[in-house]
């Protein structure tokens, strides 16, 4: 109360209305800031997080490309392209595992399939006999159908076979005779094997006889290729078109035959597409440093710093990459044993560079040097045998290099060997086959063969081993599993293709040929797997056999991972010496950054989520204290203004007083 006039008394300060809000609003004017601060650097870490989970599928793409180059088998460098002669003739596809070079041939057949004509009918529909009618194409399902009154004619036969879901394909067909419409049944399977079996039990009714095998229109017959000429030339054979074990590691298809005419195919190679995986190595890191570069840097004009400046995660990472591809490769001598020596550089800016005339020399074998064999050792995880009868077929991340002049041991203590069943008594100097005994069965790795039936004549024990193997390997359930059979001290021997425990020969019983052939039936032998080991710096590393490959038993320091093949045919040792390319050893490095569960990246996002969780709690915290503060200075003020309401009314009655008593 500063004073008392004919007004009344008069209040200063609150009384005379003050702007509690903006009063509140300063008090919080603090808490509101911190929590301007807290929030922009929340979102700061939120970028931050984003742009590692760039930088991430970068360096995954980069590890995908380091991956093509620096595996041991079907990698990059193992590419290989087939050129054919002729390709309306004969075509070709190679996989990683076909062997350079050229090979020449001739196509003597093509396969066929089995195709019958009826007798003529003068119209499709002709009534015939009912009953049922069976068919089956080689040794496959035999199906049934059944001719009624609905169906008894011609067209209703051909439309039942083609309803049945069989391997027969059923036509009428005009050949403009008095009597033109000619059922055809055409087998969906080329291949000597295929050829249409029918059982005709079509006899009851008035309708005319139908005989559906009246006309053989095609054989079934196999494709052939031959190589070489004359007396010495082999004749492989195959149900399709397709030839698969004619060449190892590629797949030939014939288009036409022609015995007279000589074929090649030439396998290389693929040098372009080695060339592309390097050059999209090359790109994918240069990508990975371009984008740290663009974010690791300071805009003195705007103030602007990037998000990856001075972040020591990225950095590290750039220069681990960095180390790998400037270092030269242990193991390759001082020649062939870095990046530069197939033409690829690091320029002043940290990033990749080609010379590519130089890398397709190298990739070629024509740079001086530099062979095509080395340049997949400067890049993949490679080793070499001192004996040809042990080589190097692969290694894992796992897998330690070998150091200079200390080569791993390899011990073989027992080769591989294939299931092979020897009949008891050998056959006669001359075998008459006909219908009598003419029959027999196989089961080879597990797989059971169908009836397979000796062609009717006379055979040597010879010509009875080819005319046996022949059956086999034609057999469409046995495919893949092909057998040899010899003479072993005169008597037959059927041997498995196969090496290991898993390759097996059975010869089942109750075969009519059995006798002929000198088996007795259900004669069955198995292969055993590669047994051995590996010695390290004199210490001795377990390996495990599987067929002829001998691995590194998980766990071991230094050949997990590591697979060889032992073709040897007895106990064999072994140095082999296994150097780790530049795209191997990076698959090493980036594994420790991209690893799913303990990777660096995996870390470096579960720091910044933790973070921004930490930074969304304490605005949380921030906000509720403001809040809270907020209310209790709100509370503060309504008493205050009501204390002040209150003053003001006496102070108002005061003043009526004060009147009433100057009045007197």
């Amino acid at each position: 109360m500063s004073s008392i006039s004919s007004s009344g008394l008069n209040f200063t300060g609150l009384a005379s209305g003050i702007d509690s809000q903006k009063i509140i609003d300063g008090l919080t004017a603090i808490g509101q800031k911190r929590v301007a601060q807290l929030t922009a650097r929340k979102d700061n870490v939120a970028l931050q997080q984003t742009t590692f989970a760039s930088l991430q599928a970068k360096v995954l793409d980069f590890q995908g490309q380091a991956s093509r180059l620096g595996r041991s088998v079907a990698g990059a460098f193992d590419s290989r392209t087939a050129t054919t002669s002729d390709k309306d003739a004969v075509q070709a596809t190679a996989g990683s595992t076909a062997v350079p070079g050229t090979y020449a041939f001739a196509v003597t057949a093509l396969a066929q399939a089995n195709s019958v004509a009826s007798d003529g009918f003068a119209d499709p529909g002709a009534r015939i006999k009912e009953g049922t009618f069976a068919f089956r194409v080689g040794s496959g399902a035999e199906k049934t159908v059944t001719v009624g009154p609905t169906n008894n004619t011609v067209q209703g036969l051909a439309d039942a076979i083609n309803n049945s879901g069989g391997d027969l394909r059923a036509t009428i067909l005009n050949d403009g005779s008095a009597t033109p419409y000619r059922l055809v049944l055409t087998s969906t399977k080329t291949g000597a094997a295929n050829a249409i079996q029918v059982t005709n039990n079509l006899t009851a009714g008035t309708g005319a006889d139908i005989n559906p095998t009246a006309t053989t229109v095609q054989a079934a017959a196999d494709a052939s290729i031959q190589l070489g000429s004359g007396p010495g030339a082999i004749a492989v054979r195959s149900t399709t078109n397709q030839f698969t074990g004619l060449i190892p590691g590629v797949t030939v298809t014939a288009g036409k035959a022609d015995p007279a005419k000589q074929l090649s195919v030439v396998v290389a190679a693929d040098t372009t597409g080695a060339s592309k995986a390097v050059q999209d190595f090359v790109s994918s890191f240069n990508a990975v440093v371009d984008f740290i570069d663009e974010r690791d840097n300071y805009d003195a004009a705007t103030g602007r710093t990037g998000t990856l400046l001075g972040n020591r995660d990225a950095t590290e990472l750039a220069n681990d990459l960095t180390s790998v591809l400037t270092s030269a490769v242990p193991g390759l001598g001082s020649t062939a044993n870095r990046l530069s020596a197939v033409g690829i550089t690091l320029n002043d800016k940290g990033r990749l560079q080609i010379d590519q005339g130089k890398l397709d020399r190298a990739l070629s074998g024509q740079e001086p040097g530099v062979s095509a064999a080395d340049v997949k050792r400067v890049f993949a995880l490679t080793g070499t045998s001192t004996d040809s009868g042990v080589s190097f077929v692969l290694g894992s991340d796992k897998t330690k290099p070998t150091p200079a002049g200390q080569p791993y041991k390899v011990n073989v203590t027992a080769p591989a060997t294939r299931g092979a069943v020897t009949a008891g008594s050998p056959p006669a100097p001359s075998v008459t086959i006909d219908g009598t005994n003419n029959t027999f069965k196989v089961v080879v790795n597990g797989i059971s063969s169908s009836t397979l039936s000796l062609a009717a004549g006379t055979y040597t024990p010879a010509s009875l081993a080819a005319a046996v193997q022949a059956l086999i390997n034609s057999d469409p359930p046995v495919q893949g599993n092909q057998v040899s059979v010899d003479l072993s001290s005169g008597q037959l021997r059927i041997t498995s293709s196969k090496y290991g425990s898993s390759s097996s020969v059975e010869v089942a019983a109750g075969g009519t040929a059995l006798s002929a052939l000198g088996f007795a039936g259900g004669e069955r032998a198995s292969g055993t797997d590669v047994a051995g080991s590996f010695t390290v710096g004199g210490k001795t590393e377990a390996a495990t056999g599987s067929g002829q490959l001998l691995s590194g038993s998980s766990g071991n320091a230094n050949t997990d991972g590591l697979q060889v093949l032992v073709t040897s045919s007895g106990p064999a040792t072994a140095d082999l010496g296994v150097t780790q390319g530049v795209a191997s050893k990076l698959g090493a490095v980036l594994s420790k950054y991209m690893d799913p569960v303990n990777g660096r990246f995996k870390t470096i996002d579960k720091q910044f989520a933790d973070t921004a969780t930490g930074f969304t709690e304490q605005i949380t915290r921030q906000n509720q204290l403001m809040e809270d503060k907020k209310q209790s200075l709100l509370a503060q003020f309504t008493a205050m203004e009501s204390a002040v309401s209150k003053l003001k009314n006496l102070g108002t009655q005061l003043a009526s007083l004060s009147v009433l008593s100057y009045a007197k």
